[in-house]
């Protein structure tokens, strides 16, 4: 062997990034959705991007679709053993429908929270029965979003009041099979000075965590605050999650734009947020984190950039994630450092994020984004996302799931 052939060899080593063995052996992708074709487009738009959950040994997905000419609420369910997914199931009535928000109770059975015609409904799903749908909430209600506390529902969801929208939880109980509405509150005690709006909670062993994007600094920050179960309603003075860039290298007016946080708990009554972040302006909006804090002084800290170095100049977007209590944290977000959109992965390793894994499957020639992401509780990754041959063009649904590699 040649010493420039040995030379180009350390050179390459020295440019190419190192390939670390990933979590997840990943299966064929199944589509979701039969219903396709030209004009019909799928939507995974849930606020907090909880889109895909898994009860028993069923995984689901929810999502909004105009095959009827108006926008409408469907759900499909998989045996976790089945090839392909049984025909979806409407979950909306005649009205127009967006963002629906789906939750795990166990068994097989899981929670769906939607709009229509500006009012927020929740109904049940069994295996065998769709519950009665239940209108909750204030009206001109908008963005909801679903978390089980305990043995509760909390939707937390936007709402027009007075001259700019606030943020709402709305409690609801489970009593033999139907939901019964129990107090609702405003999350921050203040009313609103800016728009509030796209909020998800987390329910954290004794706390409950909200968090949203709020205006009232004039541009878009991420703000937090939380409760206990004692008293859900009484919420401590919101915070700031998201902070701002150094002052020399913001050329900002008030300040960069962030957009659609996302929650999950991790291991023991560990949090993590995550949202979109243009801090940097050379770079278009990048995936951010915070850490939920149990100090009592700050709720969140430091924010940390979750894509690798690898990420570039390249623009993420649509951020979801999930965790599990076995301790294990996934982040995905769609991203066009390759050309076209893809689904790319990050996940908590040795306390800090991964490099970042575009996943075969969903990427490659066409637009892979808007992902919704699940862990079960043996690491399992169940990922549903929207797929596209072009702008503008037609959608598919898929989903992927990915067995845990046992180290």
């Amino acid at each position: 062997m040649s010493l420039n052939t040995v030379l180009s060899g350390i050179v390459m080593l020295a440019i190419t990034p190192l390939v670390h063995a990933q979590p997840w052996e990943f299966k064929e992708p199944v589509q979701v959705s039969v219903t396709s074709g030209p004009g019909i487009f799928h939507h995974l738009e849930s606020s907090g991007r909880r889109n895909i959950a898994v009860s028993g040994d069923v995984v689901a997905v929810v999502w909004e679709d105009n095959r009827n000419g108006t926008p409408q609420i469907y759900l499909a369910r998989k045996p976790l053993s089945a090839s392909e997914f049984e025909s979806e199931t409407r979950i909306s009535a005649q009205g127009e429908a967006f963002e629906p928000s789906l939750v795990s109770l166990g068994n097989g059975d899981f929670a769906v929270a939607w709009e229509e015609d500006a009012r927020i409904f929740v109904r049940l799903i069994g295996a065998e029965r769709v519950g009665k749908a239940l209108m909750v909430g204030r009206a001109e209600a908008y963005q909801a979003s679903l978390v089980r506390h305990h043995q509760q529902l909390l939707l937390v969801y936007a709402a027009a009041g007075g001259k700019y929208p606030r943020i709402w939880l709305q409690q609801l109980a489970i009593v033999q099979g139907l939901l019964r509405k129990l107090p609702e509150c405003p999350v921050d005690k203040e009313s609103a000075r800016d728009e509030q709006l796209y909020p998800v909670a987390l329910s954290l062993g004794d706390r409950l965590i909200v968090a949203w994007e709020d205006r009232r600094p004039g541009h878009t920050i991420i703000m937090a605050a939380h409760s206990n179960t004692k008293s859900l309603c009484n919420f401590s003075t919101p915070q700031r999650i998201s902070e701002g860039p150094e002052k020399s290298r913001a050329p900002y007016g008030k300040g960069h734009g962030v957009a659609r946080v996302a929650l999950a708990g991790y291991g023991n009554s560990q949090g993590m947020a995550v949202w979109a972040d243009k801090r940097d302006f050379r770079e278009g909006y990048d995936v951010y984190a915070a850490r939920y804090l149990t100090d009592g002084k700050s709720l969140f800290g430091k924010n940390a950039k979750v894509q690798d170095s690898f990420g570039g100049v390249a623009q993420q977007w649509h951020t979801a994630i999930a965790g599990n209590d076995a301790g294990s944290l996934v982040v995905a977000w769609d991203d066009n450092r390759d050309g076209d959109a893809d689904i790319v992965l990050s996940w908590i390793e040795g306390g800090d994020w991964s490099d970042d894994l575009t996943v075969e499957a969903a990427s490659g020639v066409g637009i892979q984004s808007h992902p919704s992401v699940f862990l079960d509780n043996d690491t399992n990754l169940h990922l549903v996302w929207s797929e596209r041959e072009k702008v503008g063009g037609p959608t598919r649904l898929r989903y992927l799931f990915g067995k845990a590699i046992r180290p």
